[in-house]
C-alpha cells in the first residue's frame, strides 16, 4: 500500500503554480488593495470638503474639484476594473497551458496599477479631510511621487510572487501538398477574427474609457476630457480596423487585409523564401494580440491556433493565424515553387 502510494506520488509531475500565482498577484491582492483603499475613504466622507480636490496643477495645488466620490469610484476603476480586464484577457490561455514571460508581466502590472491606485487616491483624499476648502488643500506632489515608486516596487515585488516561465515552441502543423499544373491558377481565402475573450475585453476598454471621458467632462476639467475623447476615438478606430481580417493566397502571394479595407499587408512570392503553417499563442509568441512587431518578425495575430509563418528573403518572418492555415500555407508554397521554377531557366540563359 505504501510502496504504491509513493510510486504514484513520484509519477505526479510538480504542482504548475503559473495560474495560482497570477490571480493571487492580479486578482486577489488588488482586490484585497482596493477594497481596504475604498473603505478608508467611505470612512473619511463625512469630514471632506464639498466639494473635493480631484485634480491638481503641476505646482501640486488643486485646481480641479468635483464630488467626493469621484475618489472612490476611480480608486475601483483603476485597482480593480482594470487588473481585472487583464486578467479575463490572460487566463484562459494561462490554464491551457502557455507560458511566457508576457503572462508574468501582465500579472505584475495588474497589481502595480492596484497600488497606484490605492495609495494615490486614498493619500490624496485623507489629507483633504477635516479641511473648510478642498482650495486650502496641500500640494500632492509627494504623495504622487510615493504612489509611482510604490507602484513601481509593487511590480517588481508581482513579477518575483510568479513562477518563472518558459516560453513552449511553436509548433509545425501537418501541411498537404498542392501541386499546380504549369499555368494553373488557384486561390485561398479565409477570414480571421479576434477571440470571443480579446473582443469583450476590447469592447470592455472602449466602453471604460468612454464612460470615463464623460464622467471626467462633468466632474474635470474640459482639457483631460478632450483628451480622453480622443483617445476613444482612437480606439474605436483601432478595434474597428483590427478586430478582423481577410486573407487571400494567390499568384500574386499572401495579403492580409482588414475587413475596412487599412491596414493592408502584402507579402509577394518573389519576397518568400519559405512558408509553413504553425501554432501560435499570441501573448507567449508576440507579447499580445493585434498587429505584432518583435525583432525578426511581423504578426497579424488574433487568436491562439493555427497560423501561416511566411519566411521572407530579409530573414524576417511574417505571421497571420488563420482558419486552414495547412492550406494555405500549401498553395502558397506551391505558388513559390512554381515562380522560382520559371525563372530559373531565364538565370541559365542569362549566365
Amino acid at each position: 500500500m505504501t510502496a504504491e502510494g509513493t510510486a504514484r506520488s513520484d509519477r505526479t509531475p510538480p504542482r504548475d503554480r503559473a495560474v495560482s500565482r497570477f490571480v493571487i498577484v492580479a486578482l486577489v491582492l488588488p482586490l484585497l488593495l482596493t477594497v481596504v483603499s475604498v473603505v478608508v475613504q467611505l470612512l473619511l466622507m463625512p469630514s471632506m470638503p464639498d466639494p473635493v480636490a480631484t485634480h491638481w496643477g503641476p505646482g501640486g495645488a488643486p485646481n480641479g474639484f468635483g464630488s467626493a466620490w469621484v475618489s472612490p469610484v476611480l480608486t475601483v476603476v483603476l485597482g480593480l476594473l482594470l487588473p481585472g480586464l487583464i486578467a479575463i484577457t490572460v487566463l484562459p490561455g494561462l490554464r491551457r497551458g502557455h507560458r511566457g514571460a508576457a503572462y508574468r508581466l501582465l500579472g505584475a502590472m495588474a497589481l502595480a496599477l492596484a497600488v497606484l491606485a490605492a495609495v494615490l487616491m486614498t493619500w490624496t483624499y485623507a489629507m483633504q479631510a477635516g479641511l473648510a476648502s478642498a482650495k486650502d488643500g496641500p500640494s500632492a506632489t509627494v504623495p504622487l511621487i510615493v504612489s509611482f515608486a510604490a507602484s513601481v516596487l509593487a511590480g517588481f515585488a508581482g513579477w518575483f510572487l510568479q513562477p518563472k516561465q518558459e516560453e513552449a515552441g511553436a509548433a509545425s502543423l501537418p501541411s498537404a501538398p498542392v501541386a499546380l499544373a504549369p499555368g494553373e491558377r488557384a486561390v485561398w481565402m479565409q477570414t480571421t477574427t479576434s477571440s470571443r475573450p480579446a473582443v469583450i475585453a476590447i469592447t470592455a476598454a472602449v466602453l471604460l474609457t468612454a464612460a470615463l471621458t464623460i464622467w471626467i467632462a462633468f466632474t474635470g476639467e474640459a482639457r483631460a476630457a478632450w483628451i480622453l475623447g480622443i483617445v476613444t476615438v482612437i480606439l474605436i478606430a483601432a478595434a474597428a480596423s483590427t478586430l478582423s481580417f481577410n486573407l487571400r493566397v494567390d499568384d500574386t502571394g499572401l495579403t492580409v487585409t482588414s475587413v475596412v479595407g487599412i491596414p493592408r499587408f502584402h507579402v509577394p512570392l518573389a519576397d518568400i523564401t519559405a512558408a509553413r503553417a504553425t501554432t501560435v499563442t499570441p501573448m507567449a509568441d508576440f507579447g499580445g494580440w493585434g498587429i505584432r512587431y518583435l525583432p525578426g518578425r511581423f504578426g497579424v495575430v488574433l487568436r491562439t491556433g493555427p497560423a501561416i509563418e511566411v519566411a521572407r528573403t530579409s530573414g524576417r518572418l511574417f505571421v497571420v493565424t488563420a482558419p486552414d492555415a495547412a492550406t494555405g500555407a500549401a498553395l502558397l508554397t506551391a505558388f513559390a515553387d512554381r515562380a522560382t521554377s520559371t525563372e530559373s531557366p531565364e538565370k541559365e540563359v542569362r549566365s
